[in-house]
């Protein structure tokens, strides 16, 4: 009994992450971005939508609603969106500045930022964040925990987003970039253990949007014989760099582990939070 009903759960688990990927791959991207040509940024709510309905409506089978994953609309749960962006991008700040004096790279405040692209970064960013956040620790990450465990469900979820990675920057051959990616597994979980830690999903929203904006849109890249190499983009912080492409060498070997410790501490510290610890937003 138990055994069919493990069997029912993985296959349902299954059935929804594939619904969401071919929502995204069919809906997104053949239909709204192919055939009808709309904004990447429109379509990506859409797909968004799409896929809450579809979360909406599988917990609605069991009698369950979106509260399941924190998403109902609760001061509670607005506020650890909002402490996840600001402690997200936080982080980034330290681990910038380390991998560039590593680096030797000079960090330098760019005086000409246009503060509207810095912050319309939060916009175009967020669709791309929150459809990741469903898709690798909605309802198919929780249901794999409450049949298995946190460490199983973290593996599979883990691989599956570093995959994810792999195919949307193309790398498979590029064994540097491949490398580089693999700290998204990390990525995956300390979103992941935000949210069960939370208990809700805006949580792991804000940490990952706070640390992608950051990342790409408070500094950017700028390389010191030819700008042209990179876009430059007039961000608030340049790292002024003097290589065209990452080597694989001891430098690299050593920025990428630093780079875990940074996300091996981050984790550490939110695994470390107790429910008699939480902050109340409400």
């Amino acid at each position: 009994m138990k055994k069919n009903l493990f069997k029912t759960q993985v296959a349902k688990i299954v059935f929804l992450f594939i619904s969401f990927v071919l929502t995204t791959f069919i809906l997104g991207g053949f239909v709204l971005n192919g055939l009808l040509r709309v904004p990447s940024q429109i379509a990506n709510v859409i797909v968004i939508i799409a896929i809450l309905v579809i979360t909406w409506q599988a917990y609605k089978k069991e009698g369950k609603n979106l509260s399941e994953l924190g998403l109902n609309p609760r001061l509670r749960n607005f506020g650890f969106g909002l402490l996840g962006l600001i402690i997200g991008g936080i982080f980034v700040i330290p681990l910038v500045y380390t991998i560039s004096f590593i680096k030797g790279y000079p960090v330098v405040f760019n005086p000409n930022f246009n503060g509207s692209y810095v912050l319309s970064g939060l916009w175009l960013l967020l669709p791309t964040v929150m459809l990741e956040e469903l898709a690798f620790r909605g309802i198919c990450f929780k249901k794999t925990v409450e049949i298995s465990s946190v460490m199983t469900a973290n593996i599979i979820f883990a691989a599956l987003f570093i995959l994810s990675h792999w195919l949307n920057l193309a790398a498979f051959g590029n064994p540097v970039l491949m490398t580089i990616l693999l700290i998204s597994g990390l990525g995956h979980v300390l979103y992941a253990t935000a949210f069960l830690k939370s208990k809700t999903l805006y949580f792991p929203v804000g940490l990952h949007l706070g640390n992608n904006w950051v990342s790409l849109f408070v500094f950017s890249n700028m390389h010191i014989n030819d700008p042209t190499i990179e876009q430059v983009k007039p961000s608030l912080i340049y790292v002024i760099s003097d290589e065209k492409n990452s080597q694989f060498n001891g430098q690299f070997i050593l920025t990428t582990i630093v780079t875990a410790i940074f996300f091996v501490v981050f984790i550490l510290a939110i695994r470390k939070w107790t429910p008699n610890r939480k902050l109340k937003f409400n």
